[in-house]
């Protein structure tokens, strides 16, 4: 997940328009029904101007955008082609590879599991994996001569010492998760496997650094509930909030429905990303599921993850997916006094380098004259943002892989 200058300039042009809309939410005559829609369409056009020049421009195929503000829509729009190739525009039903927006959906599952006292953020990680229980610390990142152990909440706030192996490729740990094909490994018990043989990057606790902690996450989710990830996932948030489009690996019937991806050609264009690169998403013999990135989405189904937040943790038709108070620990900064990662020219437009970057448990938090919002993306270009002070969501959905520098 790299936060890129398109997704970036979208927020800008997004976000001052959402807190200023004023709309009544009930209109009582033909002409107040009139003067708000009138208002609604004026208020986003600059989100419009802004989609249809960069389809135009070719910095990107398509996107929608879905806003909704207590529980009424405000704004949906699409823009360009689910597959240019075949003409397709992209409809209200296209479905989208989300990548990194899994981590909120797994964060949460996991503080279900804090809720029912079967986890608890502060317990070692080796309490649940025994595995790492040996864990060592690369001896160049070492603070202490008795780091402690990684902790779930390490995992939750990308504290653990883990990394990802490619934000930096000059560092002997990241090399080894390379050599040692962590990222390609058959299921999440093989992951943990593998990590379970590799120094951390960092001592746990002292510096942030995005990295498969999500995935541990889901491992850990798996052994304490005693089901395989995707059908926890589906038994607890996905069914109960009627996300019946969000899976890991699309349906067979489905799949006409799923956005053709589209990366960088070289020459400043877009072409077709090559099918290896998102196999996972249209493989049925699938093991490993993700919780870092493996889900695909439609912007609706999105929306009732989104509307939960902001709704403390219950669903528009009264189920309670998580507590208020649970959902209040996972909104509080859990970074002062952490260290972050340095800017370098792969990482440069990434929210972890940005001086007023701030993160909770899955999700980073904005402070604006407006309140407190949080939001997370996906590396080929989807992005979600919440506002519960204002009860606003904003749901955009793009494929282009990486999306970075597009602005």
């Amino acid at each position: 997940m790299l936060n890129s200058n398109f997704s970036i300039k979208w927020l800008t042009i997004t976000a001052p328009f959402l807190m200023l809309i004023g709309f009544s939410t009930s209109p009582t005559t033909g002409e107040e029904t009139t003067t708000a829609l009138n208002q609604e369409k004026s208020t986003f056009a600059p989100l419009d101007l802004f989609l249809t020049d960069s389809v135009e421009k070719g910095r990107i195929v398509g996107a929608s955008t879905l806003v909704i503000q207590e529980n009424a829509e405000k704004f949906y729009g699409s823009w360009g082609y689910k597959d240019a190739e075949k003409g397709e525009g992209i409809t209200r039903d296209t479905i989208f590879r989300i990548y990194s927006m899994t981590k909120p959906i797994t964060s949460l599952a996991a503080m279900q599991l804090v809720e029912q006292g079967k986890i608890a953020l502060d317990n070692p990680v080796s309490d649940y994996l025994p595995e790492f229980g040996n864990l060592g610390v690369s001896e160049s990142a070492r603070k202490s001569e008795n780091p402690r152990q990684m902790t779930i909440r390490d995992l939750l706030r990308h504290t653990s010492g883990l990394t990802y192996g490619f934000f930096d490729l000059g560092n002997p740990i990241d090399q080894l998760y390379l050599q040692r094909d962590v990222n390609g490994s058959r299921n999440l018990e093989q992951l943990v496997k593998r990590l379970s043989d590799i120094p951390l990057k960092h001592s746990p606790g002292m510096q942030f650094e995005y990295s498969v902690s999500t995935d541990v996450l889901a491992r850990v989710i798996e052994v304490v509930s005693g089901e395989r990830f995707d059908r926890y996932l589906q038994k607890n948030i996905l069914d109960p909030l009627g996300m019946n489009d969000t899976s890991f690996v699309v349906p067979a019937n489905k799949r006409v429905r799923l956005a053709t991806m589209y990366s960088d050609d070289g020459t400043g264009g877009l072409s077709v990303t090559p099918a290896e690169t998102s196999k996972n998403f249209t493989d049925d013999s699938l093991e490993f599921f993700s919780g870092g990135g493996g889900l695909c989405s439609t912007i609706d189904d999105y929306a009732k993850f989104a509307k939960m937040l902001v709704n403390k943790g219950e669903s528009v038709d009264g189920k309670q997916i998580i507590k208020a108070s649970t959902l209040n620990e996972m909104f509080t900064n859990q970074l002062s006094g952490i260290d972050r990662p340095k800017k370098t020219l792969i990482n440069a437009d990434a929210p972890w380098v940005q001086d007023d970057f701030a993160f909770g448990l899955g999700f980073s938090i904005g402070q604006s004259q407006w309140g407190k919002d949080y939001t997370w993306n996906g590396i080929a270009g989807t992005q979600f943002w919440v506002n519960p002070e204002k009860d606003i969501i904003m749901v955009y959905m793009v494929q282009v892989f990486p999306l970075k520098g597009q602005d």
